[in-house]
C-alpha cells in the first residue's frame, strides 16, 4: 500500500512538471487568436515601462537605457523584457506573452522619433 503511495506521488508530481514547462500549441493557438489590442499595448507600457524609460523611451531614469537608440532585434527584447536584466525587473508571470510581444514591437516606433 505505502509502495503503490508513493509511485502514485512521483507520477503524479512528474505529471505536473511536464505539463506546466512551456508553452504548448494550444496556449500558443489562443495568443494568436485574441491579440492583445494597441491601446492594452500602449497602456501596458505607460504602467510598466514608462517611468524608467518614458512615454517615449527616452527618460533614461535608474540607468534604463534610451529605447530610441537601442538597437536590439525583437527576440532580444522580448527575451530582455520576459526575464529581465540588471535593474529591469522579470516580466514573465505579471504580464502575458502577447503582451511582452506588443511592448517589444511597440519599442521599435520609438527609433522613428527624433
Amino acid at each position: 500500500m505505502c509502495r503503490s503511495w508513493h509511485i502514485f506521488a512521483v507520477t503524479a508530481a512528474v505529471v505536473l512538471m511536464i505539463a506546466g514547462c512551456g508553452e504548448t500549441d494550444e496556449s500558443h493557438q489562443a495568443l494568436s487568436a485574441n491579440p492583445p489590442s494597441e491601446a492594452s499595448i500602449k497602456r501596458a507600457y505607460t504602467m510598466k515601462c514608462s517611468l524608467c524609460h518614458g512615454a517615449d523611451g527616452k527618460l533614461m531614469a535608474s540607468k534604463a537605457p534610451d529605447l530610441s537608440e537601442s538597437t536590439m532585434d525583437l527576440e532580444s527584447r522580448i527575451a530582455l523584457i520576459t526575464y529581465g536584466k540588471g535593474t529591469m525587473p522579470p516580466q514573465k508571470g505579471i504580464l502575458d506573452a502577447a503582451t511582452i510581444r506588443g511592448i517589444a514591437e511597440y519599442i521599435e516606433t520609438f527609433r522613428d522619433i527624433k
